[in-house]
């Protein structure tokens, strides 16, 4: 015997690489600078004041997280492919056709970054009184 166990792997669950959700990773940050405010609703199309259940509660019922779940599902398939262009040639610096497929796919996140940020502001002037 080596002293390792006689592991069978055949029934095990699979690994799956999943990154931990920003929220998790970033808590301490979004403590001190949250993107949202305390009791204001994070739809920006409703941003009606509520009573948070919950300390870490950023919408003011479940319609609007569902629209801010379906908001964050339409952009993130906007952004997934072109993160993942650009992590594979993050580091490429030999060929010039994957060089400049990442400086393109760089260039796409700032443009969906600002199409999104400027989504947010025009529905929060909409829904203003």
């Amino acid at each position: 015997m080596t002293g390792k166990a006689d592991i069978h792997f055949a029934n095990a669950v699979a690994v799956h690489p999943e990154p931990e959700r920003f929220q998790d990773v970033a808590f301490a940050e979004l403590q001190i600078a949250p993107p949202w405010g305390d009791g204001v609703c994070f739809n920006p199309s409703c941003g009606k004041l509520f009573n948070p259940a919950r300390r870490w509660q950023i919408y003011c019922g479940a319609a609007c997280q569902a629209a801010g779940t379906a908001e964050m599902r339409k952009w993130g398939h906007k952004m997934a492919l072109l993160l993942l262009v650009h992590r594979l040639g993050k580091y490429d610096r030999q060929n010039g056709a994957v060089m400049e497929r990442t400086r393109a796919a760089r260039r796409y996140v700032t443009q969906v970054q600002s199409a999104r940020l400027a989504d947010r502001n025009n529905r929060q002037r909409e829904a203003a009184p």
